[in-house]
């Protein structure tokens, strides 16, 4: 059979040759639907550009792929442990890291990816990390680990927290205290993690039998913003009758919403007991310690960049999705209702 051509990628592709150059020459102006439908016609058909294979990758170096968060990678407590923990294990295996930083869902391949520098990619975090730009880092043959994300697009190598049965527990905890009218507090819906989190406060709701009061769903008000859980915490103190509880999906949320919960004259737990989850050190906030869902952060990145090193070396692994478990550690936030 022939050699495939531009031409033959644009016809599969349904669009023009000029396009599938300047998605070879990772030329912006190509929304990612397009790079896409791109990408699997020259996988269907093994087209290899011109001069492609000239290519050269910088030997020895990791990629790690992250959103721009409000608070830079290391003052988060989650993804500062997660990635020093990618930083020990790359280090003992031989491998340097590069960052690379998206501001905004991405249109085009991240330049450590299209300038193929780089043996392999750890995207760390969901929301700007949309599955569409995870199907196109897999379709350009880059070996790729997510860590805190999946893909509902294709399965993929990732490793995860059990983020349901952390809610779920979180949840319980509060019920069997005694509390129910149990309020949540949300996150954006683009977190996967955190609307797993959601779902687990639901389930925990219904086989409880207490149902869902829709009053006490509290939606995100304050998405960006460094304080999370304030503005939402006053929301639901302005309810005719505001919960007993709280269950907040991270301890940022959490940790936000307790001087609301203080501004109002009230105290934790005296007036409403709060959980959180992600278990940051009572060393870092002031009292009271909060309750909230621990996972092994250090783990999960060694554990991911130990994947990725494997798909680098065989690319033919099966994906995995490996799933962290996490547990309730009980501290100070929560205690019976008055």
């Amino acid at each position: 059979m022939a050699r495939p051509t531009i031409a033959d990628v644009a016809k599969l592709a349904g669009v023009s040759p000029s396009s599938v150059s300047m998605y070879l020459n990772n030329r912006p102006g190509i929304g990612v639907e397009t790079q896409v439908r791109i990408a699997d016609a020259i996988d269907e058909l093994g087209y290899v550009p011109r001069g492609g294979e000239a290519r050269r990758k910088s030997k020895g170096f990791i990629g790690v792929l992250v959103e721009k968060l409000p608070k830079l990678l290391t003052g988060d407590m989650f993804y500062a442990d997660v990635t020093s923990g990618i930083q020990r294990e790359a280090e003992s295996l031989g491998y340097s890291i590069a960052v690379s930083v998206i501001d905004e869902p991405a249109e085009v391949l991240p330049r450590l990816v299209a300038e193929d520098s780089i043996e392999g990619l750890l995207a760390l975090g969901g929301g700007d990390i949309t599955d569409q730009l995870l199907h196109l880092i897999i379709k350009s043959g880059m070996p790729l680990v997510t860590v805190d994300n999946q893909s509902d697009l294709q399965p993929l190598n990732s490793v995860v927290v059990d983020n349901y049965r952390g809610a779920y527990l979180a949840t319980r905890h509060l019920i069997e205290l005694g509390h129910r009218r149990i309020a949540v507090i949300r996150g954006p819906r683009k977190y996967k993690s955190l609307t797993e989190r959601y779902h687990g406060y639901l389930n925990a709701m219904i086989d409880a039998g207490l149902g869902i009061d829709l009053e006490l769903v509290q939606r995100p008000l304050s998405s960006g913003l460094p304080n999370k859980g304030y503005r939402e915490m006053k929301a639901l103190l302005a309810l005719d009758a505001p919960p007993t509880a709280v269950f907040a999906v991270s301890d940022r949320t959490a940790l936000g919403a307790i001087p609301a919960i203080q501004e109002a004259g009230l105290a934790v737990p005296r007036d409403i007991s709060i959980v959180g989850f992600d278990d940051m050190p009572p060393s870092v906030y002031p009292a009271p310690a909060l309750t909230t869902v621990t996972s092994e952060r250090l783990a999960m990145g060694h554990i991911a960049m130990q994947r990725l090193h494997q798909i680098i070396k065989n690319p033919r692994h099966a994906p995995i999705n490996i799933v962290m478990p996490c547990q309730l550690v009980i501290r100070d936030s929560s205690a019976q209702p008055r």
